[in-house]
């Protein structure tokens, strides 16, 4: 199998599984949703490299992964680094933070990408005649890129929160769908799972998104998503496993070294099904 592409967030990255290792300098985040890069150093980046679930994925099929060098993000840098290492042609010093590496269409057979919070995403918009964006998180009208305007935007036009919420989730639906197309276009199969429930309801009531996404099984349990996973079984984030950290586990939320593996189990398990 040629090489697997990775998209997604913190999650995908692998934040909290440099824990797991006999590393020196190893530094607990002051609360579960921190993450300062300063405390990470390039040991624990390789030793998390050997546990997150796209080398366990790229290590079954006895090929290679790929996934962008920053922690966090969203589907907008997901796709952005996508482009990035594709598009070097075009410009070549782009988005570095993203990526420095460089790969042709025809060195991947898959694409997986795992999507986070909907709320994330950029959300474009079109004041006076002037394209703006915003970052907002519903419910919080003090939070977000440029939430003002934004507001001021949804009041000009008579918008509520949950006719954006429609609007928004349409818009990134269309996105997602018109990106694994163009992918698949390039003779990359493309896959989908979430972390959050933001978009699955969408995803499943269309036949093509429907047919590329991954649900988490494990004991006989069907997950939608990662959040429901973790739910279910608490200690599949880090703050929860207690097996290995005894009774002071970091305050971490993110995917455990189990989570990773069962997410990788089921991924195989997919990819396995096409290759029958």
């Amino acid at each position: 199998m040629k090489g697997i592409l990775f998209g997604g967030c913190s999650f995908t990255w692998g934040q909290g599984l440099y824990f797991y290792s006999e590393l020196n300098r190893l530094k607990y985040p002051e609360n579960e949703f921190t993450y300062n890069d300063d405390t990470v150093n390039d040991a624990h980046r390789k030793f998390r490299d050997t546990l997150r679930y796209p080398r366990l994925v790229s290590n079954h099929f006895k090929t290679f992964e790929v996934f962008k060098k920053m922690n966090g993000g969203c589907e907008d840098e997901t796709f952005d680094f996508f482009q990035t290492i594709f598009n070097f042609k075009d410009n070549i010093n782009a988005n570095t933070h993203l990526s420095t590496e460089r790969y042709d269409y025809d060195d991947f057979d898959y694409i997986v990408i795992q999507l986070s919070q909907l709320w994330r995403n950029k959300f474009y918009f079109i004041d006076e005649g002037v394209i703006e964006h915003a970052s907002v998180w519903p419910g919080s009208k003090d939070v977000g890129w440029n939430s003002e305007k934004f507001f001021n935007w949804m009041e000009k036009n008579n918008m509520t929160f949950d006719d954006w919420i429609v609007d928004h989730t349409q818009k990134q639906i269309l996105r997602l769908k018109k990106e694994l197309k163009f992918y698949e276009e390039k003779g990359i199969k493309t896959r989908i799972m979430a972390w959050e429930n933001n978009l699955v309801p969408s995803i499943l009531e269309d036949e093509f998104l429907n047919e590329r996404f991954i649900k988490l099984t494990h004991n006989n349990i069907e997950h939608l998503t990662i959040r429901e996973l973790q739910d279910n079984f608490s200690h599949l984030r880090i703050k929860y496993d207690t097996k290995k950290f005894g009774e002071n586990p970091p305050d971490d939320h993110h995917p455990s070294k189990e989570c990773h593996e069962i997410i990788a189990k089921n991924i195989i398990e997919n990819i396995e099904k096409d290759l029958k």
